[in-house]
């Protein structure tokens, strides 16, 4: 069970990152 909520929150952490650097990019 960890290691599956481990693996999302990597996952929404690097969407959430993405979506950061995705923005400062555009400024």
């Amino acid at each position: 069970r960890k290691t599956i909520c481990f693996s999302r929150s990597v996952e929404i952490h690097e969407k959430v990152i993405g979506a950061f650097i995705e923005k400062h990019m555009f400024y």
